[in-house]
């Protein structure tokens, strides 16, 4: 059997969440590899340096694939508490670091996350806590 190679294979992109308690990652694979996260961290986490802020975003780009991953959360009732973390403009290894602001104990956000290259996109979501 002869093929072309993965480098040059059309990505299929796809979505898994691992939730812990409120806080949530949404892995994002490329043809079955590892290629990036989004984390949603829903409280503060002090216990560790530096901390890590709640109510908070972050995407990590860990596959030289020449996609980057870009996540937007907002909650779902309207606009409001929205943030956007991206690795566009960025080689991988890259993290965003946290996009942080406060959103009410309890309410209700989605996150949408996207595998980017120039005006393309493929993207997954979950829906969480503040």
């Amino acid at each position: 059997m002869t093929g072309a190679g993965s480098a040059s294979a059309d990505p299929n992109f796809t979505f898994s969440v691992d939730r812990n308690g409120k806080n949530f990652s949404i892995e994002v694979y490329n043809n079955h590899v590892r290629a990036g996260f989004a984390d949603w961290n829903a409280d503060p986490d002090n216990s560790i340096s530096p901390p890590i802020p709640g109510d908070a975003l972050e995407v990590r780009d860990i596959l030289g694939d020449g996609w980057g991953i870009e996540a937007e959360a907002a909650v779902q009732s309207n606009a409001t508490g929205y943030r956007k973390a991206t690795t566009r403009g960025h080689s991988a290894y890259y993290n965003s670091g946290w996009k942080t602001g406060n959103i009410a104990e309890g309410t209700p956000i989605v996150v949408n996350v996207c595998a980017v290259k120039g005006d393309k996109a493929q993207c997954g979501s979950a829906y969480g806590l503040a």
